[in-house]
């Protein structure tokens, strides 16, 4: 009788921890920093990354740029700011240069560019956020296996430009495919 009063209790001890530890659970969502309308976004704790970069040969007359983009917030809180855009990544600036600093043109799909009718808040999460670019590349006047420079930023829009906040990858030297 005794053994099964403590099996009876150690069982109800289980099943009452159980159930208080799923019913308590309670979602702590990161605090975020709002960014008014016309202010500068507060970037500084920001970093941009870029890996895998690399040039793409479709044919004789078309090329793409691509590679993962890496951004890591470590100001500990998502930073909103109100936008045109509904992605983050139509915020990046991907420019890149020949081995004599002459400027490829590296052109965006036609429907990339629409933005919103009123700006929306985009958020740029806590910690690290990767994504994916592909852009084609109009010019293809390099040559085979030469050098060139690939400069990527991402820019948070302002209503002023003087205003607007921007962070850079390091730069990356890429060669042209045969």
């Amino acid at each position: 009788m005794l053994e099964t009063m403590r099996r009876y209790l150690c069982y109800l001890s289980i099943h009452l921890f159980i159930g208080a530890s799923c019913t308590n659970s309670t979602t702590v969502s990161p605090p975020v920093k709002y960014t008014p309308i016309g202010a500068r976004v507060d970037l500084h704790q920001v970093s941009l990354e870029i890996a895998d970069a690399k040039i793409i040969k479709q044919d004789d007359k078309k090329h793409f740029v691509q590679f993962r983009c890496t951004i890591n917030n470590q100001s500990g809180a998502v930073i909103s700011f109100p936008c045109l855009y509904h992605r983050i990544d139509e915020l990046i600036e991907v420019s890149i240069t020949d081995e004599y600093y002459k400027p490829l043109t590296v052109a965006r799909g036609p429907l990339e560019r629409l933005t919103l009718a009123e700006p929306q808040p985009l958020n740029i999460a806590i910690h690290k956020t990767v994504l994916s670019y592909k852009a084609s590349i109009i010019d293809s006047s390099p040559e085979p296996n030469s050098r060139v420079e690939m400069r990527v930023r991402l820019h948070a829009p302002s209503r002023y430009d003087e205003l607007r906040s921007s962070i850079e990858a390091p730069k990356k030297w890429l060669l042209w495919p045969q």
